[in-house]
């Protein structure tokens, strides 16, 4: 099964255009896909450990029910080695994500997070960054240290301990830029080094 969500923000900006006023899009011009368990959810800000770099999409109108009513998004991504493709995303800008690693669990209702390496991060603040489905606000940090705000962005609140080594990815202001839409699947996509696969994601509007 496919789960695809187009994120928060970009219905936010959707709403705002019928308005007219506020609009900010993330306009989806590279995909990149990942290996991780998190499900696509409309509060993410990033995709489920990335893996590989972006590729640029080309973008095609087709007529589903009524005249160039769908836009489909293509890219073509080879796999650098053997891996279990999970998820992929469309985002707004090139460069790949700032990326570390939790040094130490983060209990339930924690506020103070430790990364093994912070250095990829902005040293302004705030930023987002999530860690399996939650998405996390750094208010300020000193060297690999964060204070943190949880369940930001209206993200799930996570539960249960965050274990030590789980990856946490950078979200909005940081170098991952705008995540427009998340597809997840049920069932990974096993790959070898050198494979390609052609990813399209159609968004029609009904």
């Amino acid at each position: 099964m496919i789960t695809t969500a187009l994120t928060s923000q970009v219905r936010n900006n959707l709403a705002a255009v019928i308005v007219g006023s506020g609009y900010t899009a993330a306009q989806p011009r590279y995909m990149q896909w990942g290996t991780g368990i998190s499900p696509a959810l409309g509060t993410d800000v990033t995709i489920s450990s990335p893996a590989g770099n972006r590729v640029a999409v080309s973008g095609t109108f087709a007529s589903t029910l009524t005249t160039n009513d769908t836009l489909v998004l293509t890219a073509a991504l080879t796999s650098n080695g053997p891996q279990v493709i999970t998820n992929i995303g469309l985002f707004n800008g090139q460069a790949s994500s700032a990326d570390t690693m939790l040094a130490s669990q983060l209990n339930p209702g924690a506020t103070t997070l430790v990364v093994t390496d912070a250095s990829s991060f902005p040293s302004s603040y705030p930023f987002f960054v999530q860690a399996f489905s939650e998405v996390i606000t750094v208010v300020t940090g000193t060297g690999n240290t964060w204070t943190v705000q949880r369940a930001s962005n209206d993200s799930p609140v996570s539960t249960n301990v965050i274990p030590a080594g789980t990856r946490v990815v950078g979200g909005n202001n940081t170098a991952n830029g705008k995540l427009f839409l998340k597809s997840s699947f049920t069932d990974g996509v096993v790959l070898n080094p050198g494979d390609t696969m052609v990813i399209s994601a159609s968004i029609e509007f009904i």
